[in-house]
């Protein structure tokens, strides 16, 4: 009586291969999607902190930008801007360096406290806020701010 050999599915591994008990086929699943979920969550903080500090830098250059334009136009300038604080022509100045943020979300707030930019020494600030919304939802909404001050000599 000749007998082959006749093998069933689940009968035998493969050779080279353990074979896994029943109630560890699901487990490679539940750890890739443990592990996914730990790598997604890392790689999004890392792209909303590299989103944060685009917006600080973006906003500092915007207030150092609007306190030039302050200064370069005082009251001998052909186009003055100010006393009057939270000058509108300053803030649209602002806004057009605040490349790759959201403009509802920017406040800008100039101030002259001497009160006038005719004479030297004069002195101006300008504040610029950003609400920053992250993209991970674990994040709340941050507040960024700037402040830059300058002193009109002419």
């Amino acid at each position: 009586m000749n007998r082959t050999s006749t093998t069933r599915k689940g009968d035998a591994a493969p050779a080279g291969r353990a074979r896994r008990p029943a109630a560890e086929h699901g487990q490679t699943l539940v750890e890739f999607s443990t592990c996914l979920v730990v790598f997604l969550l890392l790689v999004f903080g890392v792209v909303d902190l590299g989103r944060g500090v685009y917006a600080y830098n973006t906003i500092t250059h915007c207030a150092r930008e609007g306190v030039r334009y302050a200064v370069v136009h005082g009251s001998g300038s052909a186009a003055p801007v100010g006393p009057a604080a939270n000058d509108a022509t300053l803030a649209n100045w602002v806004s057009r360096y605040a490349v790759g943020l959201q403009a509802s979300s920017l406040t800008v707030t100039s101030s002259w406290p001497d009160g006038n930019v005719a004479g030297s020494n004069a002195s101006v600030h300008v504040t610029v806020r950003y609400a920053f919304q992250p993209v991970t939802a674990f994040f709340r909404t941050l507040s960024l701010s700037n402040h830059s001050a300058g002193v009109i000599l002419r």
